[in-house]
């Protein structure tokens, strides 16, 4: 599980913070994706793909097995960018 909290001023990601638990795996992804999205401009984040992540973790961190895990973090930003007004 993970919960992503975003501020946004002028477009661009001022602050993000996640909450979650789970395996290594989804947490390290979680803390790496939020670290590397801070000062991002909001559509480049939209655009960020789940190789991207994996990328950040490690590709030989990141079996297909716990490709799902590597990528909850990704699913959690692009749900909370879409609720944003």
């Amino acid at each position: 599980m993970v919960e992503i909290y975003l501020k946004v001023r002028d477009g661009r990601i001022s602050d993000v913070r996640f909450k979650g638990y789970g395996c290594a795996v989804s947490q390290a992804s979680a803390s790496l994706l939020t670290d590397n999205i801070k000062g991002m401009d909001v559509d480049e984040v939209k655009g960020l793909s789940e190789e991207y992540v994996i990328s950040l973790v490690g590709e030989d961190v990141v079996s297909e097995a716990r490709r799902s895990c590597a990528v909850l973090s990704l699913k959690a930003l692009k749900k909370a960018l879409s609720e944003i007004r």
